[in-house]
Parts: structure tokens; C-alpha cells; sequence
């Protein structure tokens, strides 16, 4: 098994509109690589409990979550996983999500839901160009402590 660092964690939700990727702000997180030949990844995401709900809802509902995972740096092309949640535990200011997911070889998956958002934001021609590429490489800012 390898282990690296989680540094973005986005839900895609299919059947809600305009926004339908919802960006997870971390504390902290880990990703492992089970290397079992499934393509099985475990996530651990600790993040606000206001996010919380969104985890509890699918784990009730026994619903899988499509997300978008860096791995390592900013920088980093996002991965697609398809998930479980099997554990949620609550601290006192923050909670730990853990997620059981398989790759998803989609590597195009990510931008045609950021182009379907702008477009439905009603941007056209050269300023929905203009903000596609502006959110693609908004990923390769440096962070900013």
C-alpha cells in the first residue's frame, strides 16, 4: 500500500443544478493506494463539521459519491473515485470522513461538468472561454498558508 497526502476533495453531484461540485475544504487528509489490482483507494478527509451532513446523507441513503481527489500537491491533476463512506467520526471542532473508493477512469469527467456549470451560469464566447481556463488553472495557484 502507498499513502499520500489528500490536498483537494470535491463531490460531484449529478442531479443538482447550477453547482453541482461542491468543494470540500480540508483540515487534513490521507489517501492509500490499496494495490490490490481493483484500483481500491481509501480516503480519510478531516474537515468542517458543517460539511458533515453531505457525508451522513450518502452514507443513509447507502449512496455512492463521485469525487474528485489531488493527491500530493495542488498542482496535481485530479483523480475520479467513486465511494463509500464507511466511518464519520465527530471531534470537538472538525470530523474524520472515511471513504472506500474505486478509480474511475475518467480523466475528462471533471471539465465537462466545469463547462456545463458555466455555460449555465449563462457565459458564452470568449468570457466563458475566458473563466474555463481560469478555473482549470485555478488548481495550480500555490497555496497560500
Amino acid at each position: 500500500m502507498k499513502t499520500f497526502k489528500l490536498v483537494s476533495l470535491k463531490v460531484l453531484k449529478q442531479n443538482e443544478q447550477p453547482n453541482r461540485t461542491l468543494d470540500i475544504p480540508l483540515i487534513d487528509g490521507l489517501i492509500i493506494n490499496r494495490e490490490d489490482g481493483e484500483n481500491r483507494w481509501i480516503v480519510e478527509a478531516f474537515i468542517e463539521k458543517s460539511f458533515k451532513d453531505i457525508f451522513e446523507k450518502a452514507k443513509q441513503e447507502g449512496e455512492k459519491l463521485n469525487l474528485q481527489v489531488t493527491i500530493s500537491k495542488k498542482s496535481n491533476d485530479p483523480a475520479s473515485l467513486m465511494g463509500d463512506v464507511k466511518i464519520i467520526k465527530e471531534m470537538e471542532n472538525s470530523a474524520s470522513v472515511l471513504l472506500d473508493g474505486n478509480l474511475v477512469p475518467s480523466r475528462h469527467n471533471m471539465a465537462e461538468i466545469l463547462l456545463t456549470d458555466l455555460i449555465q451560469q449563462g457565459l458564452q464566447g470568449e468570457g466563458l472561454l475566458a473563466e474555463f481556463k481560469n478555473r482549470l488553472h485555478e488548481k495550480k495557484k500555490p497555496v497560500e498558508n
